[in-house]
């Protein structure tokens, strides 16, 4: 190869590169952290940690669908379909937009009509070393790819 070759490889590796970080990486990132808090909820705990067990199923409240049920699945899954990527140049949000998902997430001692029903915090979404464990290997993976062309 020569060293016009190598500067013209060089130039294409770096526009590719440029296009990944703000444009692809996003977008994979983003899906690839929706499914992972996705499966948190099938999983009812934050990466392994176990969400504080509720009481319908502890033997307080009704026998029936309801005990059975999964943690935060409520009898829609609303909560756990809510979870959204939102890409932008280098950057991705991951996000719930039901106004009831900070109390889950975060926990709260005011929550309810009257203000006074305690939430406590099963977490779902937020930093974790398995997020960013997932953030390195995808930005490794696909850099790769470019530089291995």
């Amino acid at each position: 190869m020569t060293i016009e070759q190598m500067r013209d490889k060089i130039a294409r590796q770096k526009i590719e590169i440029e296009r990944a970080i703000n444009d692809d990486l996003p977008k994979k990132i983003g899906n690839r952290v929706v499914r992972m808090t996705k499966q948190n909820f099938q999983e009812e705990g934050f990466y392994g940690k176990r969400w504080k067990e509720v009481k319908r199923r502890q033997g307080h409240g009704k026998r029936g669908a309801d005990s059975r049920r999964k943690i935060l699945t409520g009898r829609t899954g609303d909560l756990g379909r809510s979870i959204k990527a939102k890409p932008e140049q280098a950057s991705v949000t991951v996000y719930s937009d039901l106004p009831y998902s900070a109390a889950h997430n975060e926990g709260t001692q005011n929550a309810g009509r009257g203000h006074s029903t305690r939430i406590p915090q099963r977490q779902f979404l937020g930093n974790h070393p398995k997020v960013e464990q997932a953030v390195r290997e995808t930005i490794q993976t696909e850099i790769n790819k470019i530089l291995n062309k």
